[in-house]
């Protein structure tokens, strides 16, 4: 539950980040695609999580969502 709560905070705080923009985005408009699943090699700062340490094939599964 912990670490569903961590994802989700994690994604709110980065939405906020990129959805401010910069003085470069005034009159852009941008599209988000819908949240996706993808998998992510346990490197760098990672290899601590929870789900790197739990599985063996050392991929982590990651939430995306891309700006077009």
């Amino acid at each position: 539950m912990k670490t569903i709560v961590m994802v989700l905070s994690c994604v709110i705080l980065s939405l906020g980040i990129i959805g401010c923009g910069g003085k470069d985005d005034e009159g852009k408009q941008y599209r988000w695609t819908k949240p996706h699943g993808v998998l992510e090699g346990c490197n760098g700062v990672m290899s601590n999580s929870q789900q790197c340490q739990k599985n063996s094939n050392n991929q982590q599964y990651m939430i995306q969502i891309d700006r077009n």
